[in-house]
């Protein structure tokens, strides 16, 4: 009896975990973006949320957003798309005139995933090659961007919440509460550090 309780429960467990799998929603809205330059353009952006039961209990069940993400967007007369795990907070020109992206190095285990432990400040570049769909990083961010606010919405809500379009305003209004309890994500910090001595055991 006990054998037959047990393979039920499995099965119960098998199941639930692929209806998750199958169940996703991808949520898409476009942000207004002040750049640096003084120009204001729209970018899209997409994320997907999936249905997650909460560790310990596969039937609590939830949408949950996926790491990666997508972001896109089209100046000087070029269409970019990034599509990652990064934590993005600011997307900026550089003194070259090629768009750049930053993200806090640490959010979302991006600096382990990529062995980024060691950067000053804390913050990862990505800079677009030719087709503007593939990004590298150098070893640190340029310090062109110290200080620069973000300017890239950090919040999210769940899907049902989440509107279709966001001025200026109305991001930095989300993302109002995670500016105050996470500074370093509300500007570039020059003096944002990954604790040395971590940066050494992960080396």
């Amino acid at each position: 009896m006990n054998y037959l309780k047990k393979l039920l429960q499995i099965l119960l467990v098998v199941i639930a975990a692929t209806q998750l799998a199958a169940c996703s929603k991808t949520v898409q809205w476009e942000e207004e973006v002040p750049l640096n330059t003084g120009e204001t353009i729209w970018v899209k952006r997409s994320v997907v949320y999936k249905l997650k039961g909460a560790g310990g209990n596969p039937f609590d069940i939830g949408y949950g957003q996926d790491k990666t993400e997508t972001l896109s967007f089209n100046w000087g007369g070029k269409k970019y798309v990034y599509e990652g795990e990064a934590a993005l907070m600011l997307l900026a020109i550089s003194p070259q005139k090629q768009p750049v992206l930053v993200a806090p190095a640490a959010n979302k285990g991006w600096d382990w995933n990529h062995n980024y432990y060691c950067a000053t400040p804390h913050y990862v570049q990505f800079v677009p090659d030719p087709s503007g769909s593939e990004w590298s990083w150098p070893p640190e961010i340029e310090s062109w961007l110290y200080d620069m606010p973000s300017n890239l919405m950090r919040q999210r809500r769940k899907p049902a919440d989440m509107q279709k379009r966001y001025t200026a305003k109305q991001r930095a209004e989300e993302d109002a509460v995670s500016s105050m309890q996470s500074p370093t994500t509300a500007k570039i910090d020059p003096k944002f550090i990954m604790n040395p001595r971590e940066c050494k055991r992960r080396n």
